[in-house]
Parts: C-alpha cells; sequence; structure tokens
C-alpha cells in the first residue's frame, strides 16, 4: 500500500489494483465509523522509508493502537492458567484486552475532532542490533529445521516440541543468568528478561493454586489441554511447527508474521495475510474456531463480501 500511495518502486498492475482498492475499502469503513484497523506491532520490521509506512498505517488506523503482544499472551496465560487450577470449563477473553484502550470510543472520538497527533518513536536498541538479532534467529531456526527434516520429524512431533518451548526456554535463560556466562550485554538483557518473565509465571501460579515456587505445578499446566488451547499459544506453536519441518527455508518476515497472526488474528473479523499462510490457517479451521475471515489479497470476491456487509 506505501509503494502505492507514495509511488515508491514497481508493482505488477494486479497488485496495484489490490492494494489501492483494499486501501480505499479501509479509508472509507473507517471514516464512516464501521471499521477498526489498528496499529499493532508490524512497524518492528519497517526499516526502509518508515515514514512514508507510518503515514499509510495511521492514515487508516486514526492512532488506534493495539496491546503489545506480550500484554496479550500474560492475559491469555493468566485467564487460562486460573482455569486450569479452579477446574473451570470456561474461558472468557475480552476483545478490549487487544488494545490499549476501548477502540470503539478511541474511534468515535477521532471522527469527532479535527487533527489527531502521533509520535514515530525509534526501534529499540536501533535497526542494526534489531536486524542483527534477527539475522542470527533465522540462521539458527534454519539450522534446526535442517536436522528436523533430516531425522524425518513429522508435524505432530514437532507440534509437541513447540508446545513446551517456551517454558524450555524461560529454564534456560534463568540457568544462563544463575551462572554468570554471557557473550555480550544483549545476551544478558535477554536472560534478565527471561528470569523477570520466569517469576511471574510462578507468581501467577501461586495466585492460582495457592501453591508457592510451584515449578512442578507450572510444568503441568504447560503440559495441559488449557496452556495448549490459548489462542497465542494454539496459533503459534502450529504455525512454527509447520516451518520446522519445511524443506523450504524459513523466511525474513514469517516469524514476526506467526507473532502477529498469533497475536491479532482471533481477535479479527477479518484477517489478510499471504496465500501459503492463509491456505494452512484455513487448512487448521481457525476460521471456524475463531469466527474470523481469513484471507489473501487474491481473495477479492471474500474481501468484497466483508466490507458490503458492514
Amino acid at each position: 500500500m506505501t509503494k502505492w500511495k507514495h509511488k515508491i518502486g514497481k508493482l505488477e498492475q494486479t497488485m496495484l489494483d489490490r492494494v489501492s482498492k483494499l486501501y480505499n475499502q479501509i479509508y472509507d469503513s473507517t471514516r464512516a465509523g464501521k471499521l477498526i484497523c489498528p496499529l499493532a506491532e508490524q512497524e518492528a520490521e519497517i526499516w526502509v522509508e518508515r515514514d512514508k509506512w507510518l503515514d499509510t498505517m495511521h492514515s487508516l488506523t486514526f492512532g488506534i493502537e493495539t496491546a503489545a503482544r506480550q500484554s496479550l499472551h500474560d492475559k491469555q496465560f493468566c485467564a487460562f492458567m486460573t482455569a486450569y487450577a479452579q477446574r473451570q470449563n470456561e474461558v472468557h477473553l475480552d476483545y478490549k484486552d487487544a488494545f490499549l484502550s476501548d477502540p470503539v470510543a478511541n474511534l468515535r472520538a477521532a471522527l469527532n475532532r479535527p487533527l489527531y497527533v502521533y509520535v514515530n518513536t525509534s526501534i529499540l536498541f536501533g535497526k542494526d542490533y534489531t536486524k542483527d538479532r534477527k539475522k542470527t534467529l533465522l540462521d539458527s531456526l534454519n539450522e534446526q529445521r535442517k536436522r528436523n527434516v533430516e531425522a524425518g520429524f513429522g508435524f505432530e512431533e514437532q507440534l509437541e516440541v513447540e508446545y513446551m518451548g517456551e517454558l524450555q526456554a524461560l529454564l534456560i535463560l534463568n540457568k544462563q543468568f544463575l551462572s554468570g556466562q554471557f557473550r555480550d550485554e544483549h545476551e544478558q538483557i535477554n536472560a534478565v528478561f527471561g528470569v523477570i518473565n520466569l517469576i511471574q509465571q510462578l507468581q501467577m501460579w501461586e495466585e492460582c493454586s495457592g501453591d508457592p515456587n510451584d515449578v512442578s505445578g507450572l510444568f503441568q499446566f504447560y503440559e495441559s489441554q488449557f496452556y495448549r488451547s490459548m489462542p497465542s499459544t494454539d496459533i503459534s506453536c502450529n504455525l512454527t511447527a509447520r516451518l520446522m519441518i519445511d524443506k523450504q527455508n524459513i523466511r525474513s518476515g514469517d516469524i514476526m508474521d506467526i507473532n502477529h497472526i498469533s497475536a491479532m488474528m482471533p481477535y479479527s473479523d477479518l484477517f489478510i495475510t499471504d496465500k501459503a499462510m492463509s491456505t494452512f490457517l484455513r487448512g487448521k479451521k481457525y476460521d471456524e474456531k475463531y469466527n474470523t475471515r481469513i484471507c489473501y489479497i487474491g481473495d477479492t470476491q471474500r474481501i468484497d463480501s466483508f466490507f458490503a456487509g458492514l
């Protein structure tokens, strides 16, 4: 959309037609008070023409932002852990959890004022650090993916690995922090945040179950269907397992796509992603599970039908 709006580079005519139409559909619908199209954490990967990208986003979002992905994860984690500890069979999630504040009220307020202001914040630790860490992670994942393919790992087998991946990562970071062995300051920062996250989860478990410092209870929650039913866990683990057994290399944007999909899709009425992702998500019936329309930009009839029904 930014390439089309600001005439940057070249796009095929088919893509020009699709993105211009979608932009205008979103633009008209938000200004009619019929649609919320929020800014999430996509900007973490936008390094080229970032100002123009933000101009495009804010022209569609009215400055409405989602909560941070970690905040969404923590709220779901607490809700599902409480249900597990108290043996409840239902978990109710509020769509407002996905936002910094009530998006409907914010949209109405934005439509009633003559202007709004947004701040172009810098990328945490700088774009060079972010690029380097992203490349390191991507190389590491592709090395493990190759090993998985050579070992003949199946999807279900890899899925089990992904379900326990978060807890194992926190335990590794905790061990690293206690040993004090760091290659650089960034590795030390990651270890500190890992320890904080593990302590938070143990505190949540104590509040839910009454058992202090019960690591075994936390393990049991991670192994339960309650944890695996969390939308953020359910989606991210399935998508990551798919990548980790694929013969094709993991692409540069795949991990951020997974983060964005697992955080935002369950709260969306329409979610547009790339063709391969949309095919996989619909194949897993996530559109039915989370009551949303999952498309890629070429699904013009499905997209038009959505906007016509607003």
